[in-house]
């Protein structure tokens, strides 16, 4: 209630824009929530406002998340999107995911999905010589394997390249896993995503290859991800030439700032008495 007071939000205004939400979202994953505010509003007849308060109090509580931020579409994605569909959109909507919280999961039935992880008992009977000697060897317990999450700016570059390509998420896995192919291609924060797709469509005019289209391939996500991994293997980030290109630039202009001060100094100004002189003996048509 204290959430519902501080975004000024009703609870009946709260649970229709979820159930908005969770009717645009994908039904395996809950990812994907790409309707704007006015799109909701217009459904359920309400003010654009009350649309944003009740996405606050979604976010607060924990059942919605904000993947990619909205923007402003660029000029070549207005005229393409005029081009082909005729519409006048002018932003993206943000990307959403709908998320259950800690807080809850465990009122949930099947908060993880259903896993036949039950441990059955063993069959193996130790034999009489083993069991009178005690020496019975007890069944060792196998450590589930963990696997480590990307860190948080992969994630963001697995979320703009399904932006970008959304048939990357109908492809077969999580968008997590996503995030761990990049992460095993050797994809870090200090990448971005034009910069993936500039190196291979580099690596592709370098070999001389044609890009395929998704459905032709039975793993487009695959492919990507080799594409991907042969085109940055043993190339630098392009954002550390950005960077040095930028400390030359604020360490010259900091070196010429240096210069004029220090040449400032050394200057010293004509004598009065040296300019009256030079006055004197200066003919009046040189003066």
């Amino acid at each position: 209630m204290a959430v519902l007071r501080a975004h000024h939000a009703s609870p009946i205004t709260v649970y229709r824009v979820a159930r908005m939400d969770a009717a645009a979202a994908d039904t395996t994953t809950g990812r994907n929530v790409r309707t704007a505010h006015a799109t909701v509003a217009r459904a359920l007849t309400v003010s654009l406002d009350t649309v944003r308060r009740a996405r606050r109090v979604l976010r607060d509580l924990g059942w919605s998340v904000e993947t990619v931020r909205g923007r402003y579409m660029t000029t070549a994605e207005r005229e393409t999107a005029t081009r082909e569909t005729g519409s006048h959109q002018r932003r993206f909507a943000s990307t959403r995911c709908l998320t259950i919280p800690a807080r809850v999961r465990a009122m949930h039935p099947y908060p993880c999905g259903v896993k036949s992880s039950r441990k059955l008992p063993s069959r193996h009977v130790p034999s009489s010589r083993l069991r009178a000697a005690g020496t019975s060897t007890p069944e060792t317990k196998k450590r589930p394997l963990t696997r480590r999450n990307p860190s948080v700016g992969v994630q963001r570059i697995a979320a703009r390249l399904v932006q970008r390509m959304p048939w990357l998420d109908r492809a077969q896995g999580h968008l997590m896993g996503l995030s761990r192919g990049l992460a095993a291609c050797g994809v870090t924060e200090e990448w971005t995503t034009q910069d993936l797709m500039n190196a291979v469509e580099a690596d592709h005019q370098g070999l001389g290859l044609l890009s395929l289209p998704p459905d032709s391939q039975k793993n487009p996500r695959a492919l990507l991800l080799h594409q991907i991994k042969r085109a940055i293997t043993g190339q630098e980030p392009p954002a550390r030439a950005r960077q040095a290109a930028e400390d030359a630039r604020r360490a010259a202009r900091a070196a010429e700032v240096a210069q004029r001060a220090a040449e400032a100094k050394t200057k010293t100004t004509m004598p009065t008495w040296f300019r009256a002189e030079l006055a004197k003996h200066t003919p009046p048509h040189q003066r």
